[in-house]
């Protein structure tokens, strides 16, 4: 079913951790020929443990049940979810085939020739097997929410860490609260200056759909910022996933993302890791205290050369403003876009309505007018 005429497209499923396969498929056994031939050269007669990517293909028309959900690998039929899972599956997973969409997950085959003993010339293989594969629950196949529009990637998954403030934006993560009481979502990660008259700290800001939700500690801000930067220089917004947890009264979110240190070169160099999305609306509805309006709201992009280099103190000041603008932008409901300040060039997507007095101060910091940038600040 993967290859009809290259009009089916792979869905890897979320939820899972690790390399741990935990779901055992069914009915194995009678399907040995199919996973012999799945394995190919990599089949050891004494004993072989094999990964693949398997599709997990609903059936409602199986005349045996209408809700078996078959697992199978290299167009190989190799066996089922139990009935008692598959009926638990089978309708979310019917609902990416409808899109054009093949559920995948890992999986683990393990298999042996219980005749390996014997050499008698002409003796078939008995084949041994078992089949796993890395499912989560029926809420967390997918994400609970689009990934952005604009150009960024996923970082792998990682070990979990709290994502703190998080009380202080309920009234967005409300919005994503689910009968199961949790949902994985795709989070953002920006740069966020909380320097003080006395210490000077960068943190990482957590976003749900352009909405701010809350922030990493400093500490564990230093261990995502690297990446943060250097994929911004690439023009990547960086992508995690976000496990959140919540109630009608209170909500907790975990960034499960690997950290600057831990990412290989190819993820670092290499093409942007990107979820499919599945255009659903956004859960956050519109500001009611908003008029609402059926133009498009303009954006205005500043692409600039400065006249001579910035110092690392005006770089500063324009990533503040800019960030500020950035805000401002996130505010109106529309994809942030990380600015990008160096010594010789500043770009950032900004209001069309704020662009003549960004563009201002920006000409007002290149020439060190402190008191120019300040005034702009202050009026996001």
């Amino acid at each position: 079913m993967s290859d009809v005429g290259g009009q089916w497209c792979p869905y890897p499923l979320w939820g899972g951790r690790g390399d741990w396969c935990n779901e055992e498929v069914v009915g194995v056994h009678a399907y040995t020929d199919a996973i012999r031939s799945t394995l190919g050269s990599d089949f050891d007669p004494g004993g072989t443990s094999v990964r693949r990517t398997v599709e997990l293909i609903p059936e409602p028309g199986n005349p045996h049940d209408r809700y078996a959900v078959s697992v199978r690998a290299s167009n190989y039929l190799i066996g089922y979810l139990a009935r008692e899972r598959a009926i638990l599956f089978h309708s979310r997973l019917a609902e990416l085939i409808k899109r054009g969409l093949v559920p995948t997950v890992p999986a683990s085959i393990r298999a042996y020739d219980r005749n390996s003993w014997d050499d008698t010339p002409g003796t078939p293989v008995e084949l041994s097997v078992s089949v796993e594969i890395q499912l989560s629950e029926p809420h967390l196949l997918i994400p609970g929410n689009e990934p952005p529009e604009i150009p960024y990637t996923l970082l792998p998954s990682g070990a979990s860490v709290q994502v703190t403030k998080v009380d202080d934006h309920f009234d967005v993560l409300r919005n994503y609260v689910e009968p199961e009481g949790e949902l994985e979502l795709l989070v953002t990660l920006h740069e966020l200056d909380v320097s003080t008259a006395r210490t000077e700290k960068k943190v990482v800001e957590v976003r749900v759909d352009g909405h701010r939700i809350g922030q990493l500690t400093p500490q564990t801000s230093a261990k995502f910022l690297p990446a943060v930067r250097h994929l911004g220089g690439r023009g990547l917004v960086t992508v995690g996933r976000g496990w959140f947890r919540g109630s009608s009264v209170s909500a907790q979110v975990s960034l499960m993302a690997a950290k600057a240190h831990e990412l290989p070169e190819d993820f670092l160099t290499g093409e942007p890791w990107t979820v499919i999305a599945l255009n659903r609306p956004s859960r956050i509805p519109v500001d009611e205290g908003r008029s609402v309006c059926a133009e498009p709201i303009p954006t205005f992009a500043i692409d600039m050369v400065t006249t001579r280099p910035l110092t690392p103190w005006q770089q500063k000041e324009a990533t503040k403003m800019l960030i500020a603008a950035s805000t401002a932008v996130a505010s109106r409901g529309l994809p942030v876009v990380e600015p990008q300040v160096s010594s010789d060039s500043i770009k950032a997507i900004v209001l069309e309505s704020h662009s003549a007095d960004i563009l201002a101060a920006l000409a007002g910091i290149e020439d060190s007018d402190f008191a120019l940038a300040v005034k702009y600040r202050s009026l996001q």
